[in-house]
């Protein structure tokens, strides 16, 4: 799991053996020292658990051997050094990083097994069913002062009032919801099932009945009250093929004209993974038939979601329909029914311990915490909040109102929990307010008394921190020094060109002798227009065009194409599909420009300027290997 992690964090860091470098042991015994750098000594164990969880699991083929691991753990070593003595990690942006997944990171740690059994339970029972509900919102900022959280409470109560009254919940939505998008939907959320909402309103609308209105509840965006209109049996997931064409395409076509023509060559039983590689505008899943990643109803746009879930046979197609990115025309490729407990069990656990429900279960370890820590409650500050005893708290907000160990938490602390809490009594306030700070007191202290959890952070430390200093040597002047970059381009101007490319027409069809009859009017030099009247039978289309310019080799083209001037032969391509290729003019290879070639100069560049900074800092820094340190390793780790 931390590899996991890691590596999605650092991704665009370093190759990922260079990544998995960070993970060292953090309880070293004194080794013998394998190398140093300025004398900062570094042990041939701490090497040796690096190189052996790297050869673990890199595949056989991509390993290193010893001395090429050492030159790169040398080389992270070097760069990590001089990013401490930059003193980055004293920066704003760094430490609130680091703050933010020493937060995350911390989830596995608060665990209670029962606690979270029963949790998993309950979002699956809930996975199984979805619910239309509406809501209405009045906003509460994070810090509200108590006037206006009560202000905010007292106009949800008064909307709620409204509504059960019978002024109908869309009317009131539009007047008093402060959820920018209550003015066009009324409030109406539509479908969503569990880990769509945040978990207080889950909760809300899971445990409301159909017709009924909530009592107001809160979360951390404020107030609310919801309407359930609908539950029904979740639709699980579905995956679908689509083919797209955008409203603003280059082709001379109308994206409405063409999506058209490619739904009736569908229902002439053309291939659909064909049609979508060759003419769909989504680059991304073109290459692969139009396939896409499954997805639940609340995962995608709902213009597109509705249609994907009404096909009900694999290999259905819809008709085309219209969406905000384009045209589209959907086929299903298999439907994914809600999976066995037992199969989603250990995928639940996961998204729960990074969900809102993690809370419940830092309560019950706050309970367990509660037995081992020394817990001092302030008798005199407590009984003050308990009257509400405004002239002793406010001459008294830094009196101590419990300690915890040896952490002394002042009054003051609680009264602006309590302005967070309105809704529930002194005596409960306390009791919540004095769990989080146990678990606070527990996360402050966790790297000092755990020493996996410590280890892990310091992994996060080095490798945040080589983040930082990599943007600003490397990637940010790439991107940003156009007058490095461009000399970087001419300098290196042969390694970007083109291949052979031509500017053509390419015409598809389903039948040899139509497109025997598109070649012949082709070489005739009749138009695209003309043969489409001469060849398309009204509702039958037989032959589709595309125009612009491909490179050789293009996926597009039938296999092992030559450019040639002039109407090709017919080429039986896979899906039994006939290709006719009408090249109007040949390029030859040439250097590409900049702009054209930007990213793959960038990406060079930012290796040269690492290679340069690499060969700084072994000057700047003196590195000295012992070599029968070093001779041992290799004779001990040659397998």
């Amino acid at each position: 799991m931390i590899l996991d992690i890691t590596y999605m964090i650092l991704k665009r860091l370093i190759p990922l053996a260079v990544v998995l470098l960070t993970l060292q042991s953090y309880s070293q015994k004194s080794q013998e020292v394998l190398f140093t750098i300025d004398k900062d000594p570094v042990t041939s164990q701490e090497f040796l658990n690096v190189f052996n969880k790297n050869r673990d699991i890199v595949d056989e083929e991509n390993r290193k051997t010893v001395e090429e691991y050492l030159e790169l753990y040398i080389n992270y070593k070097l760069k990590l050094k001089q990013a401490y003595e930059l003193q980055l990690d004293t920066v704003a942006s760094y430490k609130q990083e680091l703050k933010k997944y020493k937060e995350q990171l911390i989830g596995p740690y608060l665990k209670d097994s029962k606690v979270t059994e029963s949790l998993v339970k309950e979002a699956y029972d809930r996975m199984k069913n979805e619910v239309n509900a509406s809501h209405i919102l009045a906003l509460v900022k994070p810090k509200a002062l108590p006037k206006d959280t009560l202000k905010a409470y007292n106009k949800i109560l008064e909307a709620r009032e409204k509504v059960v009254k019978g002024t109908s919940f869309e009317q009131v939505a539009k007047e008093y919801s402060e959820d920018p998008s209550a003015k066009s939907n009324g409030g109406n959320l539509g479908y969503f099932s569990t880990f769509a909402m945040v978990y207080p309103f889950e909760n809300a609308a899971f445990g409301t009945e159909v017709g009924k209105v909530s009592m107001p509840f809160k979360t951390s965006f404020g107030y609310h009250i919801v309407k359930i209109n609908d539950k029904r049996v979740s639709k699980g997931e579905v995956e679908v093929a689509h083919i797209m064409v955008q409203s603003k395409n280059e082709n001379k076509v109308s994206a409405k004209e063409k999506i058209d023509e490619l739904y009736a060559k569908l229902q002439q039983g053309d291939a659909f993974e064909f049609l979508a590689k060759q003419h769909s505008d989504d680059k991304n899943s073109a290459v692969r038939g139009g396939r896409l990643a499954k997805f639940s109803t609340s995962r995608m746009i709902k213009s597109f979601s509705d249609v994907a879930f009404s096909l009900e046979n694999e290999n259905d197609f819809s008709k085309p329909f219209k969406t905000q990115y384009g045209w589209h025309i959907v086929k299903l490729l298999k439907k994914h029914p809600i999976r066995s407990y037992e199969e989603l069990k250990n995928e639940l656990s996961k998204r729960i311990e990074k969900s809102q429900r993690a809370t419940l279960v830092g309560k019950s370890i706050a309970g367990k915490l509660k037995k081992k820590y020394a817990i001092q409650l302030n008798k005199e500050s407590f009984d003050a909040y308990m009257k509400n005893d405004t002239d002793f708290i406010e001459k008294n907000l830094e009196m101590t109102i419990v300690t915890i160990n040896e952490k002394k938490i002042p009054l003051d602390r609680l009264i602006s929990y309590y302005g967070t809490q309105k809704t529930k009594t002194f005596k409960a306030a306390y009791e919540d307010f004095l769990n989080e700070e146990i678990i606070t007191y527990y996360k402050e202290n966790l790297e000092n008394t755990n020493e996996e959890f410590a280890s892990t952070i310091q992994e996060y430390r080095d490798g945040l921190l080589l983040f930082d200093l990599l943007q600003e040597k490397i990637w940010t002047r790439a991107e940003k020094d156009t007058i490095a970059l461009q000399k970087f381009f001419l300098e290196n101007r042969n390694n970007y060109t083109w291949k052979e490319r031509a500017n053509l027409t390419l015409a598809s069809c389903t039948k040899s002798d139509k497109a025997e009859q598109v070649r012949t009017l082709l070489s005739q030099g009749k138009s695209i227009e003309q043969i489409k009247q001469e060849l398309n039978e009204g509702a039958t289309i037989n032959v589709l065009f595309s125009e612009g310019i491909l490179e050789a080799g293009d996926q597009k083209l039938p296999k092992n194409y030559t450019f040639k001037k002039g109407v090709s032969k017919v080429y039986n391509d896979e899906k039994n599909e006939f290709l006719i290729v009408d090249v109007k003019s040949i390029i030859a290879p040439a250097l590409k420009e900049l702009k054209e070639a930007k990213g793959l100069v960038i990406n060079d560049f930012q290796k040269a300027l690492e290679s340069k900074w690499i060969s700084d800092l072994n000057t700047l820094y003196k590195v000295k290997i012992r070599k029968k340190v070093l001779k041992k390793l290799v004779k001990d780790n040659s397998q």
